[in-house]
Protein backbone atom coordinates (compact mmCIF):
# COMPACT_ATOMS: atom_id res chain seq x y z
CA UNK A 1 0.00 0.00 0.00
CA UNK A 2 2.88 2.41 0.75
CA UNK A 3 4.43 1.50 -2.61
CA UNK A 4 1.20 2.45 -4.38
CA UNK A 5 1.05 5.81 -2.59
CA UNK A 6 4.69 6.51 -3.39
CA UNK A 7 4.19 5.62 -7.06
CA UNK A 8 1.10 7.79 -7.35
CA UNK A 9 2.77 10.74 -5.66
CA UNK A 10 5.86 10.42 -7.86
CA UNK A 11 3.82 10.28 -11.07
CA UNK A 12 1.74 13.27 -10.04
CA UNK A 13 4.81 15.31 -9.04
CA UNK A 14 6.68 14.54 -12.25
CA UNK A 15 3.64 15.26 -14.37
CA UNK A 16 3.12 18.65 -12.78
CA UNK A 17 6.79 19.61 -12.49
CA UNK A 18 7.81 18.70 -16.03
CA UNK A 19 5.48 21.08 -17.85
CA UNK A 20 6.39 23.89 -15.46
CA UNK A 21 10.06 23.47 -16.17
CA UNK A 22 9.41 23.23 -19.89
CA UNK A 23 7.24 26.34 -19.79
CA UNK A 24 10.01 28.40 -18.13
CA UNK A 25 12.58 27.04 -20.54
CA UNK A 26 10.61 27.97 -23.63
CA UNK A 27 11.52 31.03 -25.44
CA UNK A 28 9.43 34.10 -24.99
CA UNK A 29 8.16 33.81 -28.52
CA UNK A 30 5.75 31.09 -27.60
CA UNK A 31 2.39 32.27 -26.73
CA UNK A 32 0.52 31.89 -23.51
CA UNK A 33 -2.07 29.93 -25.51
CA UNK A 34 0.43 27.23 -26.33
CA UNK A 35 1.48 27.03 -22.69
CA UNK A 36 -2.14 26.66 -21.58
CA UNK A 37 -2.72 23.94 -24.19
CA UNK A 38 0.38 22.13 -22.98
CA UNK A 39 -0.77 22.48 -19.35
CA UNK A 40 -4.19 21.11 -20.29
CA UNK A 41 -2.55 18.19 -22.06
CA UNK A 42 -0.43 17.59 -18.98
CA UNK A 43 -3.51 17.68 -16.74
CA UNK A 44 -5.17 15.09 -19.00
CA UNK A 45 -2.06 12.94 -18.68
CA UNK A 46 -2.20 13.37 -14.90
CA UNK A 47 -5.84 12.25 -14.92
CA UNK A 48 -4.98 9.19 -17.00
CA UNK A 49 -2.02 8.43 -14.75
CA UNK A 50 -4.21 8.74 -11.65
CA UNK A 51 -6.82 6.52 -13.27
CA UNK A 52 -4.13 3.91 -14.05
CA UNK A 53 -2.77 4.21 -10.52
CA UNK A 54 -6.28 3.73 -9.12
CA UNK A 55 -6.77 0.63 -11.25
CA UNK A 56 -3.39 -0.69 -10.17
CA UNK A 57 -4.29 0.01 -6.55
CA UNK A 58 -7.64 -1.78 -6.98
CA UNK A 59 -5.90 -4.73 -8.61
CA UNK A 60 -3.37 -4.74 -5.78
CA UNK A 61 -6.17 -4.83 -3.20
CA UNK A 62 -7.95 -7.59 -5.11
CA UNK A 63 -4.73 -9.60 -5.43
CA UNK A 64 -4.00 -9.09 -1.74
CA UNK A 65 -7.49 -10.31 -0.83
CA UNK A 66 -7.15 -13.34 -3.07
CA UNK A 67 -3.70 -14.09 -1.67
CA UNK A 68 -5.03 -13.78 1.88
CA UNK A 69 -7.95 -16.08 1.06
CA UNK A 70 -5.61 -18.61 -0.54
CA UNK A 71 -3.28 -18.32 2.45
CA UNK A 72 -6.14 -19.02 4.85
CA UNK A 73 -7.27 -21.96 2.74
CA UNK A 74 -3.73 -23.33 2.66
CA UNK A 75 -3.41 -22.84 6.42
CA UNK A 76 -6.70 -24.69 6.97
CA UNK A 77 -5.52 -27.55 4.76
CA UNK A 78 -2.20 -27.70 6.62
CA UNK A 79 -3.98 -27.73 9.97
CA UNK A 80 -6.23 -30.57 8.80
CA UNK A 81 -3.24 -32.58 7.54
CA UNK A 82 -1.34 -31.97 10.78
CA UNK A 83 -4.38 -32.97 12.85
CA UNK A 84 -4.73 -36.21 10.92
CA UNK A 85 -1.02 -36.95 11.29
CA UNK A 86 -1.17 -36.29 15.03
CA UNK A 87 -4.25 -38.49 15.36
CA UNK A 88 -2.50 -41.33 13.52
CA UNK A 89 0.60 -40.93 15.68
CA UNK A 90 -1.49 -40.99 18.87
CA UNK A 91 -3.24 -44.16 17.72
CA UNK A 92 0.08 -45.74 16.83
CA UNK A 93 1.59 -44.74 20.17
CA UNK A 94 -1.43 -46.11 22.01
CA UNK A 95 -1.15 -49.42 20.13
CA UNK A 96 2.58 -49.63 20.92
CA UNK A 97 1.95 -48.80 24.58
CA UNK A 98 -0.76 -51.47 24.82
CA UNK A 99 1.57 -54.02 23.21
CA UNK A 100 4.36 -53.14 25.66
CA UNK A 101 1.96 -53.36 28.62
CA UNK A 102 0.86 -56.81 27.44
CA UNK A 103 4.49 -57.90 27.06
CA UNK A 104 5.34 -56.58 30.53
CA UNK A 105 2.32 -58.36 32.03
CA UNK A 106 3.29 -61.63 30.34
CA UNK A 107 6.89 -61.25 31.51
CA UNK A 108 5.75 -60.50 35.08
CA UNK A 109 3.38 -63.48 35.02
CA UNK A 110 6.17 -65.77 33.81
CA UNK A 111 8.53 -64.43 36.47
CA UNK A 112 5.93 -64.90 39.22
CA UNK A 113 5.27 -68.47 38.07
CA UNK A 114 9.01 -69.15 37.99
CA UNK A 115 9.47 -67.72 41.48
CA UNK A 116 6.53 -69.73 42.84
CA UNK A 117 7.96 -72.91 41.30
CA UNK A 118 11.38 -72.18 42.82
CA UNK A 119 9.83 -71.57 46.25
CA UNK A 120 7.77 -74.75 45.96
CA UNK A 121 10.82 -76.72 44.86
CA UNK A 122 13.01 -75.42 47.68
CA UNK A 123 10.37 -75.72 50.36
CA UNK A 124 10.13 -79.14 51.93
CA UNK A 125 7.51 -79.03 54.62
CA UNK A 126 7.78 -82.74 55.44
CA UNK A 127 10.24 -82.08 58.27
CA UNK A 128 7.56 -80.03 60.01
CA UNK A 129 5.19 -83.02 59.87
CA UNK A 130 7.85 -85.29 61.31
CA UNK A 131 8.48 -82.86 64.14
CA UNK A 132 4.77 -82.81 64.84
CA UNK A 133 4.62 -86.59 65.03
CA UNK A 134 7.61 -86.69 67.34
CA UNK A 135 5.95 -84.13 69.53
CA UNK A 136 2.77 -86.20 69.68
CA UNK A 137 4.69 -89.34 70.61
CA UNK A 138 6.52 -87.39 73.27
CA UNK A 139 3.28 -86.11 74.70
CA UNK A 140 1.63 -89.49 74.59
CA UNK A 141 4.19 -91.14 76.81
CA UNK A 142 4.66 -88.28 79.26
CA UNK A 143 1.74 -88.63 81.64
CA UNK A 144 -0.84 -91.24 81.11
CA UNK A 145 -4.17 -90.71 82.74
CA UNK A 146 -6.95 -93.15 82.73
CA UNK A 147 -10.28 -91.77 81.93
CA UNK A 148 -13.30 -93.83 82.80
CA UNK A 149 -16.37 -93.14 80.79
CA UNK A 150 -19.62 -94.37 82.21
CA UNK A 151 -22.36 -95.27 79.81
CA UNK A 152 -25.96 -95.19 80.67
CA UNK A 153 -28.68 -96.77 78.66
CA UNK A 154 -31.89 -94.87 78.20
CA UNK A 155 -35.35 -96.39 78.21
CA UNK A 156 -37.21 -96.65 74.90
CA UNK A 157 -39.95 -94.17 74.19
CA UNK A 158 -43.43 -95.13 75.27
CA UNK A 159 -45.22 -93.38 72.45
CA UNK A 160 -45.06 -95.69 69.44
CA UNK A 161 -48.18 -94.55 67.63
CA UNK A 162 -47.79 -94.06 63.91
CA UNK A 163 -50.00 -91.55 62.17
CA UNK A 164 -51.12 -92.20 58.61
CA UNK A 165 -51.69 -89.34 56.35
Amino acid sequence: MNLTKLTTTTILTLTLANPTGVAFAQEREETVEQNLNQAEQNMDNVGENLKDAGEAFGNSIQNTGEAAGQGLENAGDAIERNYQQVEEQVQQTAAEAEEKINQAAEAAEAEIAETAAAVQERSNWGWLGLLGLLGLFGLAGKSKKEIIVERQETAPLDNTTVYNR
